[in-house]
């Protein structure tokens, strides 16, 4: 009897074990259920709330951008007025018909000197000042298309200065006999635009024989220090041997402060500009013949022979000749930021690529602000850098200082930035590093109070304006969504995300500090994250205080809304509930914030 009662019990037992799983399934789903319809009503709440406020929203943002657009037109009349009474005869940049008449005029003008030549430089880079100007409009107002349209004719009329010192170069060559010699038959040459963005020298050995190894250093010129110097090996000349019958051989160095190959490495960027070393071939001098002169002329595509080194194309080349490296050295401009053992690379053309092979002995002097380095060929060289160098932002945190006044702190890879941001643009404030004077003040002007002394008054510009010049000093501030591949664990916001935050930020930013959050590298890509706290007193807090973190809300960005959380800095992972007695509501939450 006792066997059969414990079957029994345990079926007992099973079944009702089994009956209340069957309860708490149900229960489980009816929450499910519950919650699922809880949610949908609230999204239907909140997408009428966002219906609602839209409106709203569209007007204030519309009166906004309009006070804005009105502000900026008074700016461009004041430029536009700067323009015209400086009576200068560039072209107008805002018409792309202006531009490309001007780069077809400079086409079909014959340019022989190399005098004429740096003079229509100089007047190139006047016009790409003006669009780079433009370019800088439009990449603060995201307008993509036409941020492209400029750096097209940036790079197009930067192509059109080489050319036309090409056929300027061209003419040199074929009167060479004509210029002034040493008595070892050589000739020495310096030239530069007034700005002194480009420079070039010419050295020229003028016989068809060999020389020993040349030590060649172009002289100084200009209130600016300008050096270049080069040592040719001996084995230049010799690979040089034979290539024509009768011609000689010379040296350029081309310098130029731009880098007319920005942007096509996307992970790299050059810094104080590029030196272009050419091997040239000097064709036969003209002849006297009773009174005439004849000259022979170049088949066309011959006028210019650029010879390789190494010339891998001669038989001499793998035998009898050792490629032996020269030496190149030459001055960096003084607001270029230089690290203590920079990288020098050379430009490889069918790769589109920067390269260090072949490059060695580095050396570069802080006080002379001089590279040296060996190269195993001629080429195109820079001081090279990986372009997100300074990237990613490890922190930033703005706060007003001042009625419509906000101080910006971003702590970059390298150096730690302060800004300053008024009705008037942005100025750097820090740090105080001597190649960055020239970005924080303007030239020295006269203390009225005491003409025994002189101040620099701080260079106020646009934002994009300001952050151009800090990418030209070696300080890249500007990202890319490209970048985002060279960074591990990183992913671009969207652009409505990033435009909605920018939008509503700036409306706040003038009464509470706003600083970033760790969280963002985790939220995906169309949510974002920061931190505020009302500052109406202009007191400095610490963002990154961890007895502070309590202290700022954290404000959630979507594309088409803003919520605040509960999310704290000391907190992981990221809190994305909403704040007690807060609602997912439209940008209006952040204009009505204080209340």
């Amino acid at each position: 009897m006792s066997s059969q009662k414990y079957p029994v019990d345990q079926k007992r037992h099973e079944e009702k074990d089994r009956l209340l799983k069957l309860e708490q399934d149900f229960l489980n789903a009816h929450r499910v259920r519950l919650d699922e319809e809880d949610d949908a009503k609230k999204r239907v709440l909140e997408a009428e709330r966002l219906e609602e406020e839209h409106g709203v929203v569209v007007r204030m943002k519309g009166e906004r951008k309009q006070n804005l657009e009105y502000e900026q037109s008074k700016l461009d009349d004041q430029i536009s007025w700067q323009k015209f009474v400086s009576c200068h005869t560039r072209p107008d940049v805002a018409y792309e018909s202006q531009i490309t008449t001007y780069m077809t005029m400079v086409r079909e003008e014959r340019i022989h000197k190399v005098e004429d030549a740096m003079a229509k430089c100089q007047e190139s880079e006047e016009i790409v000042g003006d669009l780079m100007e433009r370019y800088c409009r439009a990449r603060e107002d995201g307008r993509t298309v036409q941020q492209d349209l400029c750096m097209h004719y940036i790079h197009s009329i930067r192509d059109l200065e080489i050319e036309q010192i090409d056929v300027a170069t061209m003419h040199l060559l074929q009167t060479i006999e004509q210029r002034e010699q040493t008595n070892n038959s050589q000739v020495l040459m310096w030239w530069k635009t007034d700005s002194e963005h480009v420079k070039m020298g010419f050295w020229g050995h003028l016989q068809s024989k060999g020389f020993r190894a040349k030590q060649i250093e172009f002289p100084s010129a200009g209130a600016r220090p300008v050096h270049i110097g080069l040592d040719l090996p001996k084995s230049i000349a010799m690979q040089s041997m034979g290539h024509m019958v009768g011609h000689s051989i010379g040296v350029r160095a081309l310098y130029t402060t731009y880098d007319s190959v920005q942007g096509k490495d996307p992970s790299q960027m050059s810094v104080g500009g590029m030196i272009r070393v050419d091997l040239l071939s000097i064709p036969p001098f003209s002849k006297k013949v009773k009174t005439w002169t004849i000259r022979q002329i170049p088949p066309a595509g011959q006028e210019l022979i650029k010879l390789p080194y190494p010339n891998t194309e001669h038989t001499m080349t793998s035998t009898a000749i050792t490629v032996q490296p020269c030496k190149i050295e030459y001055k960096v401009p003084g607001h270029v930021l230089v690290a203590q053992s920079p990288t020098v690379s050379w430009w490889d053309a069918p790769s589109e690529k920067w390269s260090t092979e072949g490059i060695t002995e580095i050396v570069w002097e802080p006080d002379a602000r001089k590279v040296s380095f060996f190269s195993a060929r001629l080429a195109s060289f820079s001081i090279t850098q990986d372009r997100h160098l300074d990237l990613p932002y490890k922190c930033w945190s703005m706060r007003p200082v001042a009625p419509l006044t906000v101080e910006l702190d971003v702590q970059a890879g390298r150096y730690h930035l302060k800004f300053v941001i008024t009705e008037d643009g942005l100025r750097l404030k820090g740090p105080n590093l001597p190649e960055l004077h020239d970005v924080m003040y303007t030239e020295e002007v006269e203390d009225v109070s005491d003409r025994d002394n002189s101040t620099r008054r701080p260079r106020v510009r646009s934002p994009a304006t300001l952050l151009k010049e800090l990418q030209d000093c070696g300080l890249n501030l500007l990202p890319e969504d490209g970048d985002s591949e060279y960074l591990d664990g990183y992913t671009p916001k969207l652009p409505e995300t990033s435009a909605r935050a920018f939008s509503d930020l700036s409306e706040i930013a003038a009464f509470y500090d706003i600083a970033s959050s760790t969280h963002n590298k985790s939220l995906p890509a169309e949510r974002a994250l920061v931190r505020i706290r009302e500052n109406s007193l202009y007191e400095q807090f610490d963002p990154l205080d961890p007895d502070c973190d309590s202290d700022y809300t954290g404000v959630l960005f979507f594309p088409d809304k803003c919520s605040f959380v509960k999310s704290l800095e000391c907190v992981s992972p990221c809190e994305e509930a909403l704040k007690p007695g807060h609602h997912q509501r439209d940008d209006t939450s952040l204009t009505g914030v204080s209340t």
